[in-house]
């Protein structure tokens, strides 16, 4: 995990070393404050001198000021580092998963998999962070407070190493049962916000059918879950947290009797039993961060692992050939299983440069997931061929070809923010704009996320700019018509017409008029 964070983290050298010298010196202040407040009350108890006193009153006011200020810039380096840190956490592994199976990355809850990936990057970060600068100021901290410590009372030094060395095996003994309750909660929750996600990314079916109370009680019952583990979580957590505090009781009452008798004896002076009930709590505080060091390790360990579950999934091969231009496209025997579930069987056929297609078969028949094999979504996971040019696309570099020469309309096509044209220049490779005034006779104007508020057709016209707006040798329409108006159709069937003689065409589609216009029509059934 600390190499894993720490290739990320190193990218903000310069606030990283800002952050670490700013840390020690503010450790440092910490210390000497104590130290000089034990000395003004010495001087209290033990001198008149009150230009002394002012001085070192002043010091320590400065003291306090200058580390107030330094803390402010300590907290901004680390806003910069953590929350870019886990950012490019994020977008890396989102950008492996881009790279993944289709069909492996469909197994995953999305919400699931929104929620781990982002709390555990930021988990991961701030717990490495603070690691790094916590464990020093608290070591050093530490260290320095028990020489101090040592020096005025060795007897009372002693016996906080003794409460030091309870608290490491108190730990130790709960490594385990730290580490799976953790992980139990953490898979808990993502599954709850998993549940709260679908609430509102499925309201629009809610409202059609009425269905209010039946996802109210799907909510209920999907936090009762998370209820039931956030309890048993809490009450573990609880009895192990309470243990410091059973400690910190009995060294506090050491503390006092110890103290209390040497200022009785004469052995010590006022000052220096403040100085230690100060470093007392300092000391107790740095114990308190190391024994729950180990419980946030465990704790951030799981979400390490999550993360490494995700690295782990091995991207989609592809070849390295490069080709300039299809020309055909064959299949050979090719079957598909999904789930065990036979989706497509032995399918040969071929398709041709200058000729429209349309694939047409019930619900369930494969002619989506057709589209998605020969356009190399499925690289390793069918059998038989499918061959560019009489080239195996496991040769073929499919990402590039999907990039330049192969254009695709979704059924529901995706809409960014922005205007129309913004939604159809997406790419450099989107640079043809021949056909915008013939399919838009009216400016859209901006367009909300994923196109909220404008019509099917609307949708379905930039959809199709899109497609024609790269110089793609293979167009590939799922269901384009749907929503277009007669007049629209008309158009859209015009370009086509002109321009197949170099473009192999492919319609999903049940729409009888484009029948007229292709060229071959293929069934696909019901396996």
């Amino acid at each position: 995990m600390f190499r894993f964070c720490g290739k990320y983290i190193t990218k903000y050298k310069k606030q990283l070393a800002l952050y670490l010298i700013v840390s020690i010196v503010s450790t440092i202040i910490a210390i000497l404050i104590p130290v000089y407040c034990g000395k003004i009350i010495d001087l209290m108890t033990t001198s008149n001198d009150i230009f002394t006193l002012l001085q070192l009153g002043i010091f320590v006011l400065l003291l306090g000021l200058f580390n107030i200020i330094i803390c402010y810039w300590n907290n901004r380096c680390y806003i910069v580092i953590q929350t870019n840190s886990a950012m490019d956490i994020s977008a890396d592994i989102i950008h492996h998963l881009h790279k993944i199976s289709l069909n492996k990355l469909q197994m995953y809850d999305i919400g699931y998999l929104n929620e781990s990936i982002n709390s555990d990057s930021n988990s991961i970060t701030m717990f490495f962070l603070s690691l790094l600068i916590n464990a020093i100021s608290n070591g050093l901290l530490l260290i320095l407070s028990l020489f101090i410590l040592c020096s005025i009372s060795l007897t009372i030094g002693l016996m906080l190493l003794l409460f030091i060395s309870i608290y490491i095996v108190f730990y130790l003994y709960f490594r385990n049962k730290l580490i799976l309750k953790s992980e139990t909660f953490k898979n808990a929750r993502s599954s709850f916000f998993s549940a709260l996600l679908e609430q509102f990314t499925n309201i629009k079916f809610i409202k059609q059918h009425a269905l209010e109370d039946l996802y109210r009680n799907r909510l209920k019952k999907d936090f009762k879950i998370f209820f039931k583990e956030a309890l048993d979580v809490q009450q573990f957590f609880y009895l192990y947290s309470s243990a410091d505090k059973i400690l910190e009781t009995i060294a506090n009452f050491c503390i006092y009797i110890l103290g209390g008798i040497s200022v009785i004896n004469g052995t010590m002076s006022i000052g220096a039993f403040t100085i230690i009930l100060n470093f007392y709590g300092r000391i107790i505080s740095s114990i308190k961060y190391f024994v729950s060091m180990g419980k946030e390790y465990q704790d951030n360990n799981v979400s390490y692992k999550r993360l490494l579950g995700y690295w782990d999934i091995p991207e989609q091969t592809h070849g390295d050939e490069v080709i300039d231009n299809i020309t055909s496209i064959s299949c050979k025997h090719l079957s598909f299983y999904r789930n065990n579930q036979q989706i497509l069987r032995e399918f040969n056929g071929a398709f041709y440069k200058g000729n429209i297609y349309c694939i047409q078969g019930e619900n369930g028949s494969g002619k989506t997931t057709f589209i998605d094999l020969i356009t190399g979504l499925y690289s390793d996971e069918y059998n038989g061929e499918i061959l560019y040019n009489d080239i195996d696309i496991k040769k073929l570099n499919m990402v590039k070809l999907r990039q330049k020469r192969v254009s695709l309309l979704e059924q529901s096509p995706y809409l960014i923010e922005g205007s129309s044209k913004d939604n159809i220049h997406l790419t450099e490779e989107h640079c043809d704009n021949k056909y915008y005034s013939r399919m838009i006779k009216k400016e859209i104007g901006t367009i909300s996320n994923n196109g909220e508020g404008i019509s099917g057709g609307e949708r379905q016209k930039i959809g199709i700019l899109r497609a024609l707006s790269k110089q793609s040798d293979l167009l590939v329409f799922d269901e384009p018509t749907s929503a277009l108006d007669q007049e629209s159709k008309t158009v859209f069937f015009e370009i086509l017409t002109e321009i197949k003689k170099e473009k192999i065409i492919i319609f999903i589609s049940h729409d009888k008029e484009i029948d007229d216009i292709a060229d071959y029509v293929i069934h696909m059934s019901v396996i």
